[in-house]
């Protein structure tokens, strides 16, 4: 696995197997690469910290703030993060992608799409945390992923359906690494690109410099179509070099002075190039 770091942002109902997933991701992951650290953010602990009793709505929004806090955290950590919570509206993921997006780190949405039924019988084998009605109520309240081109799901899982939920990670594992080499590719290109755009303007820019400041002192102006012909030959030989500002430079005026060799310019041009 790339060294890199990136966001994995859970959504489904309640009890349709997010956390379990969650940890079977980050054993795995870690099993593979042992030079990984995975960190699951689940706003649950964070309640139990806040409550002591019963759900309060009224502290939701502390939790919402300390949930996406630990979550930027970790990512400039450079964690692998995965987000165990519900994020059943777009408006949750977007929070998400907008914090990946500020610490430059990809992210990949994983829809745990158990469906609602199942998701109330798990519930009441684990002894109903959650009222049932909760449960059907964020059922009919979920965002699907039909509005926005980045919200949309690496993988969406029935884990009602799953027998070998080990193989169908490692599967994922191979997708977002692709997905990793494919983009730090595209990356390196456009770079490349920028940098060969910079450097081409210095070329221009420099050169023509150069040209301004001497062909003003000069004598005989016959000489100066020919200076520019040479200007746009030096450059066109150049572009695929790799020079500082310096050299480019240095470079262009011995590279005049070679070529201009008329013993009458000498004495009107020449000196203007020493320094």
């Amino acid at each position: 696995m790339p060294k890199r770091n990136y966001l994995i942002i859970l959504c489904g109902l309640p009890a349709s197997g997010k956390s379990t997933f969650a940890h079977k991701f980050k054993s795995i992951l870690e099993n593979v690469n042992d030079q990984v650290i995975v960190s699951i953010v689940d706003p649950d602990k964070i309640r139990k910290n806040l409550y002591s009793s019963n759900f309060n709505y009224k502290k939701e929004n502390i939790v919402r703030k300390r949930n996406l806090k630990s979550l930027r955290k970790a990512l400039k950590d450079g964690d692998i993060v995965i987000s165990d919570d519900l994020n059943y509206y777009s408006s949750m993921r977007h929070d998400l992608k907008e914090i990946a997006k500020k610490v430059d780190t990809p992210f990949y949405i994983i829809h745990i799409s158990t469906p609602v039924d199942q998701c109330v019988l798990w519930n009441e084998k684990r002894g109903k945390p959650i009222p049932n009605q909760v449960v059907q109520n964020i059922n009919q309240k979920f965002d699907f992923f039909d509005t926005y081109s980045w919200d949309k799901p690496i993988a969406s899982i029935n884990l009602s359906e799953i027998t070998n939920l080990e193989a169908k990670i490692k599967n994922l594992l191979k997708i977002i690494e692709q997905d990793i080499k494919l983009t730090s590719e595209q990356y390196q290109k456009r770079s490349l690109k920028k940098k060969k755009n910079l450097y081409k303007e210095d070329l221009d820019q420099i050169t023509r410099k150069i040209v301004n400041q001497n062909i003003k002192n000069l004598k005989e102006t016959s000489f100066i179509p020919q200076i520019i012909r040479l200007r746009k030959l030096f450059i066109k030989e150049n572009l695929n070099n790799e020079m500082s500002n310096l050299d480019i430079a240095n470079k262009f005026k011995i590279f005049l002075r070679t070529q201009l060799k008329e013993d009458k310019f000498k004495s009107s041009f020449e000196n203007n190039f020493k320094k």
